[in-house]
């Protein structure tokens, strides 16, 4: 039962101050067809690993955040 929860609950906890430096970052992205986040510098930001950021965003992006975006390391 508690798999369960957890795999429900987890896409709910991603890690907030990554995802709100991602769309600062996502909104002073040059307007085109797909904004990009660059992750070395979310990553500075942040205190996170590059591979913690992306693999928020990415999560975040299964669940309609940030759209048509791209990846910059």
């Amino acid at each position: 039962m508690l798999n369960v929860l957890n795999a429900t609950v987890r896409p709910l906890m991603l890690n907030q101050k990554v995802l709100d430096v991602a769309y600062e970052l996502y909104l002073a992205a040059p307007p085109s067809s797909y904004p990009t986040i660059k992750l070395k510098e979310l990553s500075r930001r942040t205190g996170a690993s590059l591979l913690e950021c992306r693999n928020a965003v990415v999560d975040a992006n299964r669940h309609g955040r940030f759209p048509q975006c791209e990846l910059e390391t």
